[in-house]
């Protein structure tokens, strides 16, 4: 049985009149004919009662209407689900961040993809580096956002930071902010005398709010604010802090493709 051949019985079951039906279908009338009896004997049914006045349907031909229309409406389905999955409009994708990574870009690529996409399912999740990148090869994501060790060079001034006690994320959370702070204040002529290392940026910030210390932080930060927490430029400014994007260089997901779009429209 052809998926053609049920447009044809519906054709001719909703005419009652195989001429009819076949003007309906563009086609001539003697191969809807024999059509329709090639599908008879298929079935191994009759589905039309017909004689040179009328035709009509049989009762088995009656409920193979709506088992007919049924099929095609499945069929019609199928392929425009197919169609959006490869355009990347339903599926599943996972992201993961890590903790201080969950500024600016993340938020609005997020917000932007959900919009334009909202029947894929979106998972998002917090993940040290290293944790990515074991789930990354694991296919347990798709796709996440890290913030890489960096090497940019600095003359930022923060002398006047020595006799703080400083609040750290933690270093073991695999991206290179640690490290740059140590980086930042050995540059200034000191190390900084580390007090606590957390890896919540609420934490972080209660400790601060608590009179426990300073950090230092990217800008973007500054969208937490409470009571206790004072913000202030460094000057000069401090080098940036890049953020990485990292997938499975293989993975041609449409959903992924997708959401690599809308990223890299927000990062333009």
């Amino acid at each position: 049985m052809e998926l053609r051949q049920l447009h044809y019985f519906l054709a001719v079951a909703e005419e009652l009149n195989f001429s009819q039906a076949a003007r309906r279908l563009n086609m001539a009338q003697p191969p809807l004919t024999r059509q329709i009896r090639q599908l008879e004997q298929e079935l191994g049914i009759q589905l039309f009662n017909r004689n040179s006045r009328r035709v009509e349907l049989t009762e088995v031909g009656n409920v193979f209407v709506e088992e007919a229309r049924r099929i095609l409406e499945q069929v019609e389905q199928s392929i425009e689900i197919t169609q959006r999955a490869s355009r990347g409009e339903v599926g599943r994708l996972a992201i993961a961040f890590e903790g201080s990574s969950a500024y600016d870009i993340i938020p609005a690529s997020l917000k932007i993809y959900r919009e334009r996409f909202p029947d894929v399912e979106l998972v998002v999740l917090g993940m040290t580096t290293e944790q990515q990148i074991e789930a990354l090869r694991q296919n347990q994501i798709q796709v996440g956002f890290v913030v890489p060790p960096l090497q940019a060079q600095s003359k930022v001034k923060v002398r006047s930071l020595v006799n703080e006690a400083f609040i750290l994320g933690q270093r073991s959370s695999g991206c290179g902010w640690y490290d740059q702070v140590i980086a930042l204040c050995r540059r200034a002529g000191f190390s900084p005398r580390v007090v606590q290392e957390v890896n919540e940026m609420q934490v972080l910030l209660g400790l601060v709010a608590a009179g426990l210390g300073v950090a230092i932080l990217s800008a973007s930060a500054k969208q937490f604010q409470r009571s206790g927490i004072v913000y202030r430029e460094l000057q000069p400014a401090s080098p940036e802090v890049a953020l990485a994007i990292m997938w499975q260089r293989n993975n041609q997901s449409s959903v992924l493709q997708a959401f690599l779009s809308v990223v890299r429209e927000i990062a333009a």
